[in-house]
């Protein structure tokens, strides 16, 4: 058994590092578009999240991706402020075509890869675009009995598409199974979730799991490597050592959280699933500066020698750890607005505070741009703020992108990254997001960032949780 686990998690290691056993050429056509590059993006890992970026220019509409792939992987085609899921495999040789601004709805893929992307772009554009698909905002009023045949529902509809687009265009092997853990975990998410969500929404009726309500979680298989890189895995993953802790009776506002959860998981689950969920301990306990039991974590993390590189990042993180943490006071600023009125964090005291750090210049903070919008206006009702801050070098720049894209909410400048507020935040790069209790303490140095599905469900968690503390 361990000698497989090592197997596995050094095939995982393969993917990440993208060693070059094996090239995909993507070549494209964009339609109507107005952007200069275009790039593939690595999908969120509990062992590996930060970001691995390939870019490539556009001319006159046309672009060329050129890549290292060593096994299948599930990355994300960027273009602007749209993205889209792309399936690669050693030796794919993909052509693409889609409009600007339609990205999803208009995807054609033709060349070796075509039948598994050519469904890929289906399934997203049918779980995103689709109603009868979405848990938010109806589907989550219904009664337990009626919402798990809303599940069966779409799990049975899902299934029955994809079976009868194999049959006419087959997929690889793998595809297929990774297609079929993407529906079962993606169903597993919003089942996990389902009385969560109901909280959040604050429904007038509060129900209570039925007898045997969460036994599914029993028969999921968490071995396959195609269930551990399915699109929906990690979402689930985190939600259910939150699960976990729940079961325990642990509470979150308690400084040995981390560190109790941590045991908690490691009876829990096996393989893979613990060692991912570990490491996600680990860098959640760093993230909110509560670094007490992080020593202790890291030392029994350390026996995975599959993972030595997640174990020697780990360790680097909470070696540099900045100290700004949750429960400490978030450093006041008065900066000018776009129309030059000084705006202090101070000013908004009885409200939590999502304060994000941006550039021009930088292209995942203009993709994620729209989505902070969308995420401030779901937000307004609940006493929640967002303050962006931008960190151009020079102030037009941030001034024309401001006021040509129509940013609205707090929009403030500060000049340059090297300013002593950035410092002080211990800002090293952007996007950097930091989210901000009602009384001016930080409550997370890293939460959710807007484009993340679960940002608005983590901030309204903290509202609630607030509230409660309030009663």
């Amino acid at each position: 058994m361990k000698r497989m686990l090592i197997l596995l998690l050094a095939c995982m290691l393969a993917t990440h590092s993208l060693l070059a056993q094996g090239t995909v050429t993507i070549t494209g056509k964009v339609q109507k578009g107005q952007e200069d590059d275009i790039f593939i993006a690595s999908l969120p890992s509990l062992l590996f999240p930060e970001e691995q970026r390939t870019f490539a220019e556009i001319n006159n509409g046309r672009f060329r991706l050129e890549l290292p792939v060593s096994k299948p992987l599930t990355v994300e085609l960027v273009y602007g402020n749209e993205s889209a899921p792309l399936y690669l495999e050693p030796g794919f040789e993909l052509q693409v075509t889609f409009s600007a601004g339609k990205m999803l709805k208009t995807l054609k893929y033709s060349g070796q890869g075509a039948n598994e992307n050519n469904y890929l772009t289906l399934h997203a554009y049918r779980f995103d675009e689709e109603e009868d698909y979405q848990t938010l905002p109806d589907n989550v009023k219904l009664s337990e009995k009626e919402f798990l045949q809303f599940l069966d529902y779409r799990r049975e509809d899902q299934l029955a598409i994809f079976e009868k687009r194999i049959a006419a265009k087959p997929v690889s092997e793998y595809f297929r199974q990774l297609i079929l853990a993407e529906i079962d975990y993606s169903y597993a998410n919003d089942r996990l979730t389902f009385f969560n969500m109901r909280e959040l929404m604050r429904l007038p009726v509060q129900l209570t799991p039925s007898t045997g309500y969460f036994d599914f979680l029993q028969q999921l298989d968490m071995e396959q490597l195609a269930s551990l890189e399915a699109i929906s895995f990690p979402a689930f993953l985190r939600n259910y050592i939150k699960f976990i802790g729940e079961q325990a009776q642990l509470d979150a506002g308690d400084i040995h959280y981390y560190k109790k959860t941590y045991e908690q998981v490691s009876h829990t689950l096996q393989g893979q699933a613990k060692v991912m969920a570990q490491a996600y301990l680990i860098r959640q306990s760093l993230q909110q500066g509560n670094v007490l039991h992080v020593p202790a974590m890291l030392q029994d993390f350390r026996q995975h020698k599959a993972v030595a590189d997640v174990y020697a990042t780990l360790l680097q993180q909470y070696e540099s750890h900045p100290g700004l943490g949750i429960g400490s006071a978030a450093p006041d600023f008065s900066l000018r607005d776009i129309n030059g009125q000084l705006v202090s964090l101070s000013d908004f005291k009885g409200k939590i505070v999502y304060l994000s750090f941006w550039r021009t210049d930088c292209g995942l903070c203009m993709v994620e741009q729209p989505h902070a919008q969308e995420l401030a206006r779901k937000l307004q009702p609940h006493d929640v703020v967002l303050i962006n801050i931008g960190v151009d070098e020079q102030e037009q720049s941030w001034r024309s992108v401001v006021q040509s894209r129509g940013l609205g909410g707090v929009q403030l400048y500060l000049k340059g990254q090297g300013h002593e507020l950035a410092r002080q935040y211990g800002l090293k790069d952007v996007p950097a997001y930091f989210l901000i209790d009602e009384d001016g303490t930080i409550l997370s140095t890293k939460p959710r960032r807007p484009i993340d599905r679960e940002a608005e469900k983590e901030i309204l968690q903290h509202v609630m949780n607030n509230r409660a503390s309030r009663r």
